[in-house]
């Protein structure tokens, strides 16, 4: 189940990226090249950061339980 929710994460993270980056690049103004070459690397990033919430959760409440 925690990879299921990790893959749905990462993914729903990127698409969310990219979303967030098309709209504010056309509210700009930008043109669509643009807004793909800042979409990719910024979905990229909020992708790993999606696929790593599930895992990091549970191993941040075991450190903060030992404090």
């Amino acid at each position: 189940m925690v990879l299921v929710k990790s893959l749905a994460f990462g993914y729903l993270g990127a698409i969310l990226a990219g979303l967030l980056v098309a709209v504010f690049g056309l509210a700009v103004g930008l043109s669509q090249e643009t807004i793909v070459a800042a979409a990719a690397p910024t979905g990229i990033v909020f992708g790993t950061l999606g696929l790593s919430l599930v895992w990091l959760r549970p191993i941040a409440a075991r450190v903060r339980g030992r404090r």
